[in-house]
């Protein structure tokens, strides 16, 4: 996979490192950093060398979010609506492809993340952030909204935080954002790229079959009533405990010894 203007990537032993590299734009997501971006996700899917993905920013600013120039659109309105649905579909389909991929993707957050960007950090599966990262959902502070980025932002956390960081506008420290659940932890700045290393190196020695199923099994049931997320959680454990992984890992238990994956060999 080729480096683009706005997308760096960098394979470190089976975890692969997607860096976003337009600090003079604050890593906007324009639609066309958007479909480097879902490019460069889709590759890394079929890549068998990768087995962890880190998504990372150069600067001081992780994403601040949408191009307002291209938000603004043309004089016509509607034309201007249809250009704004355009963005905003090609937005959601890029995190849905991270939601939906069968690879952990891990947010390694250096900076600012606003509005979409907060959006991008919540559509990974797992996030480290700086400890002094901030993250904001400004859009009522220029007289809209952040409808899209609260529907992923709302379903990493409480509906109340989710609310009062749209509602105010305000700048929330890394701290706020572990307590109210958009990341995991933080760290401190000259850490932070070992740190996220180091967690993707850790995953990397699993399963990679275990972990498709068990991501997919994960997002199929979230939304789901308890009743109905019990038994797919029933069909994916079986379908997974059947794995050649699944059967290694349980004689390796047994066995007091260590496993070897499938795609090890």
């Amino acid at each position: 996979m080729a480096d683009s203007i706005y997308l760096k990537k960098v394979m470190s032993d089976r975890v692969l490192w997607l860096t976003m590299c337009r600090p003079d734009q604050g890593n906007i997501l324009s639609l066309a950093s958007i479909a480097t971006l879902k490019d460069a996700l889709d590759a890394a899917y079929a890549d068998k060398k990768a087995k962890v993905i880190i998504l990372s920013a150069e600067g001081r600013i992780f994403c601040a979010g949408h191009d307002l120039y291209e938000m603004s659109g043309s004089r016509d309105l509607q034309q201007t609506r249809a250009e704004q649905r355009e963005i905003l579909t090609q937005c959601k389909n890029m995190m849905m492809t991270i939601i939906h991929g069968d690879k952990p993707v891990i947010a390694c957050v250096q900076g600012i993340a606003t509005a979409s960007g907060a959006q991008l950090v919540s559509a990974c599966d797992l996030a480290i952030a700086a400890n002094t990262a901030t993250f904001c959902m400004p859009g009522v502070n220029l007289g809209a909204f952040c409808t899209t980025p609260l529907v992923g932002v709302g379903r990493n956390m409480h509906r109340k935080h989710a609310m009062e960081m749209a509602l105010t506008g305000d700048i929330f420290s890394a701290a706020d954002a572990v307590r109210f659940g958009l990341i995991n932890r933080t760290v401190s700045p000259e850490r932070l790229h070992e740190e996220t290393e180091t967690l993707a190196q850790k995953i990397a020695k699993r399963s990679s079959e275990g972990i498709r199923l068990g991501k997919r099994a994960f997002y199929q049931q979230i939304e789901m009533s308890l009743e109905e997320a019990y038994l797919v959680g029933i069909d994916n454990m079986i379908e997974v405990c059947s794995t050649e992984d699944a059967l290694r890992g349980f004689n390796s238990f047994l066995t007091k010894t260590s496993p070897k994956w499938t795609d090890e060999e």
